[in-house]
């Protein structure tokens, strides 16, 4: 029985794709369950988001851990939790620990600290995941030995391409509400 697929390595890349994919839904079913068209799906919309953002978050975790045991390309603790001390591309690196600050800034204001933080404090904060979701894909396109790979740029183009096109829709819809209850 051939196990080769069965190493670190393979599941670094793999948790970084998981991580990737994840936060990517839960961003966009963050974004469409504020769309007025999509107002009966909320509660599904919601538990998506939440679901699979602490999903991508714990994928992160294990990424980090599993770079952090690697003996191949071997980081240390320090380098993997401070940006810009990494001896393997050090930029490239810091994108994806600064990425993991701010989803963890974004998961703990929200379902820890929203009460206390007040409404206006949270929102700010939770936006915060869109930073946090570019830099993890910069991360992975400039830092992943799959990037050139055909399905690698199908998946890191297919969420950008949703989760712009999303922005969008959410940023037109904003401007056209107003519009809209004032005529009314």
């Amino acid at each position: 029985m051939n196990l080769e697929f069965i190493s670190s390595w393979n599941f670094i890349r793999l948790s970084g794709f998981l991580a990737y994919f994840l936060l990517t839904i839960s961003l966009a079913a963050g974004l469409a369950g504020r769309m007025a068209g999509l107002q009966k799906k909320k509660p599904l919309m919601m538990t998506l988001h939440q679901t699979s953002g602490w999903a991508g978050f714990l994928t992160i975790i294990f990424h980090i851990i599993l770079l952090w045991k690697d003996e191949y390309v071997p980081y240390t603790l320090l380098e993997l939790l401070a940006p810009f001390s990494a001896q393997n591309a050090p930029i490239l690196s810091a994108f994806g620990t600064i990425s993991f600050y701010l989803f963890l800034i974004t998961i703990a204001a929200s379902d820890f600290f929203m009460r206390t933080l007040g409404h206006k404090l949270w929102k700010t904060l939770h936006f915060l995941v869109i930073p946090a979701w570019a830099l993890m894909v910069l991360h992975g396109l400039l830092i992943g030995t799959d990037s050139t790979q055909p399905w690698a740029a199908f998946l890191y183009g297919g969420g950008v391409i949703l989760l712009f096109t999303l922005l969008a829709l959410r940023y037109a819809e904003t401007k056209l509400q107003p519009a809209a209850k004032s005529s009314s």
